[in-house]
């Protein structure tokens, strides 16, 4: 065909009056060869029944003014405004617009991180268009469809799915699936392939998996004795804590000013085999301050207000003092979810440790924990810090903390690349009422008429327009 629209190409250049020719039937070649050449395939012909007519809805739907918002978003594509939009919505018992539930479900499908949100908003209508593609089964709390394999053959699956397939099977089979992990753990050979097995006991840890998470700390790997140490460190009232206890009592002396090592005890020698085993191998336990630290993180905080006899607020501030305060908070922020009340801990903490440490920290912390933790230590954060950390906080923050985060960033200078233009996580995620309020204040502190302001001025229009709901 190719060489057929070259040849008719060809006599077209040199024209019927000198190759000679019928000039009708070289225009004919050159419409039939030229479309067979480059033209589209002719699409297939569909034989499926058209979808059955929608049931009918007595959802209620959102007003003009939320309609045309929502619209605003999709086309943003903005992930924080839409989970916003849908927060609002599901408050005042309003769906989304029929027309708009393909590009939601879509959304959805693509970004799993946006569906708890999104199916709030999806009305019975919604639920119904769901049931028509498999890929949109989320929507209906379906499963996604994953293809099980024998639990024989997990380990011959990708690198990336072996766990992942052994923790739905500790969920769905847990006795059978434990009984595979252990008899696995004893043959095999590869440290990664051992590795996956400990990872996998993560999903319904409990005191059951004790047994081999201890026989793992004696593994030859470094990779399989620090998962095995991590996960040992989660369950309460295990061997490992009981004895990081001992150490701690043994170990640090009670004074006025705080804790101190104590002499001729065990952080005064070198480390025995034992406590080795409980310490990680990656290089962040070594030395006294890192034994200390791995026994803090090997025990709950209520060890803390035990010893001390008072409470998480009382313990946290105790454990600021003295020259191992660092060393012990460092510890104690592994096991925050354990704590009573986690807010004093998560705030003496932060102010204890530096860099990536404080970030990883806040990352773990709940909501409302994590807000106030970075509103106390943030004074004396650079921008990057501060911008990094809020980008963390999930959204929309309580004004109390829009109000203090903003005028944490109003006192920093503006990075050179960002001269004159606000900070988009604040403006992204704060309380809208409140930076609405402080409108003229913002533009006179950051000028720049830039993208950040049209997402605020959306976000108060998207208040505004479920306001007038209620009216």
């Amino acid at each position: 065909m190719r060489q057929q629209w070259h040849d008719t190409v060809q006599a077209l250049l040199v024209g019927t009056n000198r190759g000679g020719g019928d000039p009708r039937q070289l225009l004919d070649d050159c419409a039939a060869f030229g479309v067979a050449a480059y033209g589209a395939t002719v699409p297939p012909v569909v034989r499926e029944a058209p979808i059955r007519e929608a049931p009918a809805s007595d959802d209620r739907l959102p007003g003009e003014a939320a309609r045309l918002v929502l619209e605003a978003i999709l086309g943003l594509d903005d992930e924080v405004l839409l989970t916003e939009w849908c927060a609002l919505a599901k408050a005042h018992g309003v769906v989304a617009e029929h027309r708009r539930l393909p590009a939601l479900l879509a959304l959805g499908t693509a970004r799993p991180g946006l569906r708890s949100a999104i199916v709030e908003v999806l009305g019975s209508r919604g639920r119904w268009l769901a049931a028509t593609r498999p890929g949109w089964a989320w929507a209906l709390g379906a499963a996604p469809q994953i293809t099980e394999v024998a639990l024989a053959d997990v380990l011959d699956l990708p690198s990336a799915q072996r766990v992942r397939a052994l923790r739905r099977k500790r969920l769905s089979s847990p006795e059978e699936t434990t009984a595979f992990i252990v008899e696995q753990f004893a043959v095999q050979k590869r440290a990664t392939d051992r590795q996956v097995l400990i990872s996998s006991l993560e999903t319904g840890l409990g005191a059951a998996d004790e047994p081999l998470l201890e026989s793992a700390l004696d593994d030859r790997s470094s990779a399989v004795h620090d998962e095995a140490l991590r996960l040992l460190r989660k369950l309460p009232g295990s061997a490992l804590s009981a004895r990081a206890a001992e150490r701690l009592f043994a170990g640090l002396w009670l004074t006025q000013d705080g804790f101190e090592v104590q002499s001729d005890e065990v952080w005064s020698r070198r480390v025995d085999p034992i406590e080795e085993r409980d310490l990680m191998r990656d290089g962040t336990e070594g030395g006294v301050a890192g034994r200390i630290r791995g026994a803090a993180a090997s025990v709950p905080p209520s060890y803390w207000t035990s010893r001390l006899d008072t409470d998480d607020a009382g313990a946290a501030a105790f454990l600021r003092r003295g020259a191992w305060a660092a060393a012990l908070l460092r510890g104690v922020a592994d096991r925050l979810s354990q704590a009573v009340d986690a807010r004093p801990w998560a705030v003496a903490a932060a102010e204890t440790l530096t860099g990536m440490e404080q970030l990883e920290m806040l990352a773990g912390l709940p909501d409302d924990i994590a807000e106030q933790a970075v509103v106390a230590v943030s004074l004396n954060w650079n921008y990057d810090l501060l911008d990094h950390a809020c980008a963390q906080l999930p959204a929309p923050w309580s004004a109390e903390t829009t109000r203090a985060l903003l005028n944490r960033y109003a006192a920093l200078p503006d990075p050179r690349w960002r001269r004159g233009r606000p900070p988009s996580v604040v403006l992204a995620r704060g309380d809208a009422d409140l930076l609405g309020a402080n409108w003229d204040a913002l533009t006179k502190r950051w000028p720049e008429s830039t993208l950040e302001l049209e997402v605020l001025r959306l976000r108060i229009k998207l208040r505004e327009s479920f306001n007038q709901e209620d009216s």
